[in-house]
């Protein structure tokens, strides 16, 4: 097994499948923002065939091209060759750090990461303050055994917009009688921050970390609210450690589940109408696309309209591919251009099913100055429990 999960070299052939055909350039979000060709997907692979093949030097001009990428899969979904084109540009990451070239606030993402197992630089103490801040002491079950393991992430749990799905998950966790726990300040984060930045050195022991802390409780299944997360443990950590021992599901599967074998009764009416917004890690990269719209529908009230580009075509909201880190300024003109696709469809707010979306979709609302709510899909649910 692998220490290190992305090795430029395995990506040869890769690159040698590209026929430069251009199919992924259409839709794709951050290649419109830079207008370079070099930004582009194609141009991408380019970059990295005349890096294996030693025809250029790892340098400024490369990192920019090769970060400025959200890795939200739009090109993966799209290649007719088949080209792991996510997986590609992760490895070319990977090997301009090794190189020293990159951007250097990811030096910064690294050292939080390593000291206090978050990307925001908060203490590990301050994992589980979420529970108090959110006044649900007597609701979140701290267990040292228990079937399913809660796990929020870092976002969920470390950021106000995140504390509240997370306080909307407790409740429906409790109100389906689940028989569940959280890791508390055991739970680090799952690391992903490392892969997608090419900060890969200490990805595994992340990995090692979380899933022995989850095999401890001895629980069956991990449910978390995160596409990122749910990403990582179902594709990364497999590459890292092989066969996890336990269930990994998002909360999108977790609730139509729960809805449809009636375990949790959904009461009241809630008139709203909503946009559906599919994050690119639970949607392109993972295939979840109509678990969460079942949900949405259960909902006695809730009129779905869709985005123009939905499901696989569903434009990235900004938030991945650590472009937050890089070039905020980015990630932030893609989330406004996400909003502008709901203009004409006259609804109240935008559901999606990722804590990273929510905060960085609620951040493009508020610098745009639009009338709209952003939720996650657990708080809408929250709404209507019994």
């Amino acid at each position: 097994m692998k220490e290190k999960p992305y090795t430029l070299e395995d990506y040869r052939e890769d690159v040698q499948r590209c026929m430069c055909c251009g199919l992924c350039r259409n839709l794709c979000s951050t290649s419109d923002l830079t207008g370079w060709e070099s930004g582009s997907p194609r141009g991408r692979m380019q970059l990295i065939k005349a890096l294996l093949d030693e025809e250029i030097q790892a340098n400024s001009y490369v990192a920019t091209r090769i970060y400025s990428c959200a890795l939200c899969g739009y090109c993966l979904w799209r290649c007719p060759s088949g080209v792991r084109t996510t997986d590609a540009t992760k490895a070319a990451r990977a090997a301009l750090v090794e190189k020293g070239s990159y951007p250097e606030s990811l030096d910064r993402l690294e050292t939080d990461l390593i000291k206090n197992h978050n990307p925001l630089g908060l203490s590990d103490a301050s994992r589980t303050d979420w529970v108090k801040l959110m006044d649900i002491q007597n609701l979140v079950p701290f267990k040292e055994q228990a079937e399913f393991v809660y796990f929020p992430g870092c976002v969920t749990a470390m950021t106000k917009t995140g504390m509240e799905i997370a306080a909307a998950t407790t409740s429906i966790l409790n109100a389906a009688q689940l028989d569940w726990t959280i890791l508390g300040t055991d739970e680090w984060c799952c690391g992903s921050p490392l892969t997608l930045s090419g900060k890969v050195s200490y990805a595994k022991d992340f990995a090692v970390h979380n899933v022995e802390a989850v095999r401890h409780i001895k629980a069956g299944t991990l449910v978390t609210n995160c596409a990122r997360c749910y990403r990582t443990f179902s594709q990364e950590y497999p590459r890292l450690m092989g066969d996890l021992g336990f269930q990994v599901i998002h909360i999108t599967q977790l609730l139509d589940d729960l809805i449809s074998n009636a375990r949790l009764k959904l009461k009241g009416k809630l008139p709203l109408k909503v946009a559906y917004h599919d994050p690119c890690e639970l949607g392109r990269h993972m295939k979840i696309y109509d678990p969460p719209r079942r949900v949405l529908k259960a909902i006695d009230g809730i009129e779905l309209k869709e985005f123009p580009r939905n499901r696989n075509t569903a434009a990235c909201c900004g938030g991945g591919g650590v472009l937050r880190y890089t070039d905020p300024e980015s990630a932030l003109k893609l989330g406004i251009k996400r909003l502008g696709e709901v203009s004409n469809l006259g609804v109240e707010a935008i559901v999606s099913a990722c804590p990273t979306c929510k905060l960085n979709l609620s951040e493009a609302v508020s610098q745009a100055q639009l009338g709209l709510q952003v939720f996650d899909i657990t708080e809408v649910v929250a709404k209507v429990l019994d």
